[in-house]
Parts: structure tokens; sequence; C-alpha cells
């Protein structure tokens, strides 16, 4: 051990790299970020982590993980009873506050997925459709649905059945999308889904099993659906494309797929 670290053994820089961790603490947005500044400071305080399955008489029994991946502990870097004493003396605490921290990263979390995700169906909100459509390029493929008799279901049946086929809907959508796409409540019971680097012929197809899987699960109700290619003219007048397909598909009487003419590509009214 250097005559440094002997002379660090009184708690003076041992302190201050237990307070530099608490400090950083507040600071950090998520739970790896907290598990960064924790094992930093094992290091600063002469420690090394390890998996919790090494076999160690000096290693100290707590868990510096913070839950992402295996338990991981703590051993002395060298062979010393000063730092084996500092890191049994300082490292509880700086634990201790890297709980709390990646606790209220994790409260902050959920509280940002709730303001991003609509409670009923589990899926984006307008705001989060709106940027998504802000970064479209022309690889995306743009579909609008409505719900065909959603407001007789509302009107005959009660609010609380119209609410039950949102999220029979909400959960079917989410089932034939992949990771990259996106799909949105857009308003009521219309909704926004976009493919990312498909075909437009294969994008209608993936909407025509929608709409019969949904037509096989809730007989009576349909959904229509209105089809469009985001090109170099944007996402907006693409949108507007699909939402002119979509109503035609209403005219013609729902549950079917329409997809977007050359004459749809114009700025929304």
């Amino acid at each position: 051990m250097t005559a440094e670290r002997e002379r660090e053994s009184d708690g003076v820089g041992a302190d201050a790299v237990a307070l530099a961790a608490a400090r950083a603490l507040l600071r950090v947005d998520t739970r790896a970020e907290a598990a960064a500044v924790l094992h930093a400071a094992v290091r600063e305080l002469g420690g090394r982590v390890v998996p919790a399955v090494v076999d160690d008489p000096e290693a100290l029994a707590v868990d510096v993980s913070l839950g992402l991946g295996e338990p991981c502990v703590v051993v002395p870097a060298e062979q010393s009873a000063g730092i084996l004493q500092r890191l049994r003396r300082q490292l509880p605490p700086v634990v201790e506050d890297a709980q709390a921290a990646a606790a209220r990263c994790d409260r902050y979390q959920r509280q940002a997925r709730r303001a991003r995700t609509d409670a009923l169906t589990g899926l984006a909100v307008r705001g989060e459709i709106d940027a998504r459509l802000a970064g479209a390029t022309d690889a995306d493929v743009i579909c609008l649905m409505d719900l065909d008799g959603f407001k007789t279901l509302n009107d005959t049946r009660g609010h609380a059945a119209g609410d039950r086929a949102l999220r029979r809907f909400g959960k079917l959508l989410r089932s034939h999308v992949r990771d990259v796409d996106f799909v949105g409540r857009y308003g009521g019971d219309e909704f926004l889904l976009i493919f990312v680097g498909i075909p437009l012929a294969v994008a209608v197809e993936r909407m025509g099993e929608l709409v019969l899987t949904w037509a096989t699960g809730d007989p009576g109700m349909g959904v229509s659906i209105g089809v469009s290619q985001v090109d170099e003219r944007g996402a907006a007048i693409a949108t507007a494309a699909a939402d002119r397909a979509l109503y035609r598909a209403k005219r013609a009487g729902g549950g079917v797929v329409q997809l977007a003419k050359a004459g749809d590509y114009r700025p929304p009214a």
C-alpha cells in the first residue's frame, strides 16, 4: 500500500470520495448512470467490483449491481487492512445513496412513460405522434385507422364497452408491429401507425390482415384504414394523403384498406 493511501485511511480522502459520489448521484437520470457513479466511487476507495460468485473472504457482503445484470460485490484492489477498513466504513452509505438515486430515476422514468402513453390503449399519445412524424423519412409508410361503428357502440352499449373496444384494438395493433415501428392513438377512435423500411405493398397487405383479424374478434365492428408513403414532400403531406384514403374507405362502407392516390398528396385543407 502506498504512503498516500495509508494517509487516506484516516477517512479524510475517503470522505471526499463519498461526498463527490453523493453530489454526482443527485444528477443521474438513469439506474445505469447511478451504477456507474457507484462503481467509480468503489475504485476511488481502493476497491474492485467482481461477480458475487467469486470466493473471496474479504468480499463485502453488499450487492453493488443496482439490479443491473448479475449481482456483484466489492473486494480490495490491494491486500491491505487499511483499504478493507475504508471500504467497510465508507461503502455502505454510498451504496445506500446509489440505491436511492436509482429508485428516483425509476420513478421519473415511469412518470415520463405515463406522460407519453395513452392510459387506455397503451399506445403513444398525440404529442409523441407529432414528434415521430416530424422525424419521418421516405422509408416510412403511414397508416391511419378509424374504428367503424364506434359511436353506435358507445350509444347502444355504453362508454365502458367503447373503452374495452379501444383497449382490444390497441393490443391488436401492438401485436402487428415490430420494435422499429411506431403506433399511437391519434384521437378518439382514430389511430396512426408508421411502418419503417417496408415496401408499400407489404404495408397494405399487413393492414388487410389487421382488418380481417379485428372483424373476426368483434363481429359487427370493423376498421377502415388509409395508407400512404412518405416521400420528399414530407410527413404532413403523406398524413393528409392517408387521411383522404381513410375517408374513401369509410365512404365505401368501412372494413377495408385504401391506398392513397396521386391526387391525395396535397397539403391538408
